[in-house]
């Protein structure tokens, strides 16, 4: 009888433990590798269940970013799997998104989301009572004219602007740390320089991000500003941007210096017309004839208008404008 009552107990003892080994959790996965979140705004992302698992009782999945916090629980037995996120100031930024059960990740992979603002407006003149305005220049295709257009910027005293693909970093490497070590502020211009809005929504991720991601690396600069080529973009351009701690910057004056009909004459014109402080213009490395044009241009600002030069980041600064967090920097 003793032997028989010891058995029972051990029996009992294990029910439980053999019960839960049976327990099987599910694994679910990202639809999708890129999401756009806004503050302000619910987020809803339906995972894959590529396995549903042998549940007895529901459980608690929580979905949570690489630094640990929850972003959104929901208890969960058989079926669909989908995360509701109320988004809110404190979820600004860009965050790597995995599916938990307790200590075990049931999630396959994981996905990026960039959540910002979407009403916030990209800069294109800087509201300033300080007598400061910003020259920009676009780096692309080319970097023969570096030597020569520093020497010009050094000449009249002038730090400005540029904005460099991450092409352009990799394949001039040497000049772009010429304009780096003259003093001039990196930008950032995507990776290849393509229309953004005809790529994906990956893609477009990619543009942003890895450009960036190239800048740090070779030149050991955080960009905090973001010109998308040709000047096309929407919030799923921005959004990447600022989560990687840049601000979308576009221009108040194009110099038109990237059509070659343009003569000196014509860039003169359009340069020094409605100029006041806060005035961002935009060049290009390779430019056609500014160059030629800059020098009494910048001779008008200074005796005519009483403008001084500061690159665009200094200029935010003068302003009511604030740029996003930058997660690269302590």
């Amino acid at each position: 009888m003793k032997k028989l009552l010891s058995l029972l107990l051990l029996i009992c003892l294990l029910l439980p433990v053999c019960s839960h080994a049976e327990e099987k959790l599910p694994r679910v996965s990202f639809p999708a590798k890129n999401y756009v979140g806004y503050i302000d705004y619910q987020c809803t992302i339906q995972m894959k269940v590529t396995s549903s698992g042998k549940l007895s009782n529901p459980i608690t999945l929580e979905l949570r970013d690489q630094n640990g916090r929850v972003w959104c629980e929901k208890s969960y037995k058989s079926g669909t799997l989908t995360f509701k996120i109320p988004l809110d100031a404190s979820h600004e930024g860009g965050y790597d998104l995995t599916v938990w059960c307790g200590d075990t990740q049931v999630s396959s992979n994981s996905a990026y989301i960039a959540v910002t603002d979407r009403h916030r407006k990209a800069i294109q003149t800087l509201t300033t009572d300080q007598p400061y305005m910003a020259l920009s220049f676009d780096c692309a295709y080319v970097a023969s004219p570096t030597d020569e257009l520093l020497a010009l910027l050094d000449e009249m005293n002038i730090r400005a602007t540029f904005f460099m693909t991450g092409e352009f970093v990799e394949t001039f490497p040497e000049e772009a740390k010429k304009i780096r070590d003259a003093g001039h502020e990196i930008g950032c211009h995507s990776q290849s320089h393509p229309h953004m809005l005809e790529k994906s929504l990956d893609s477009r991720f990619y543009q942003v991000r890895h450009s960036a991601q190239v800048i740090r690396d070779m030149l050991g600069v955080n960009p905090r500003l973001f010109r998308p080529p040709f000047g096309e973009f929407d919030v799923t351009v921005s959004a990447p941007a600022r989560a990687e701690g840049m601000e979308v910057c576009m221009w108040t004056i194009d110099s038109h210096d990237w059509e070659s009909f343009y003569t000196a004459e014509k860039i003169y014109k359009r340069i020094t017309k409605d100029v006041g402080p806060g005035t961002i213009i935009l060049f290009h490395l390779d430019g056609f004839h500014s160059r030629e044009a800059l020098p009494d241009a910048v001779k008008y600002y200074r005796e005519e208008l009483g403008l001084e030069f500061v690159t665009i980041s200094e200029l935010v600064a003068m302003s009511d404008r604030v740029l996003p967090p930058c997660p690269y920097e302590d």
